[in-house]
């Protein structure tokens, strides 16, 4: 009984969170491609689920290198149209980054997406 308890445990902990917002349609996207070291311009479009704009979020991009030891770089995107944001992200080394998107929702809810960039260029 014990064991089976610590199993079931250790699965529930160990879970990926569900997004509070599985009715919003999220597209990314980053330019200029390919990626190199430098600012690139980080577009994320937000829809509900008629197709319909989301407004208001607020969209916080933490840039980290796929290796450790390297400081995260953050970024805030601006909503440059109804449910579009742009937000500057400054690559500063060559390799492999991982984007993550911390997304709130006007209504509060909150959605994480995890975009990988291979191969930033050294210039």
């Amino acid at each position: 009984m014990t064991i089976a308890c610590t199993a079931l445990l250790i699965v529930t902990s160990c879970r990926r969170h569900e997004d509070s917002a599985q009715d919003i349609s999220i597209v990314e996207s980053i330019a200029p491609q390919p990626v190199r070291v430098g600012e690139a311009a980080v577009s994320v479009q937000l829809t509900d689920i008629h197709g319909n704009p989301v407004s208001h979020a607020r969209i916080r991009v933490e840039g980290d290198m796929a290796h450790p030891g390297m400081a995260p770089v953050f970024s805030d995107a601006r909503e440059s149209a109804p449910g579009s944001y742009e937000s500057p992200v400054n690559f500063n080394m060559g390799g492999d980054w991982v984007l993550l998107l911390h997304i709130t929702l006007a209504d509060g809810r909150k959605i994480e997406r995890q975009m990988d960039v291979k191969g930033v260029q050294s210039r």
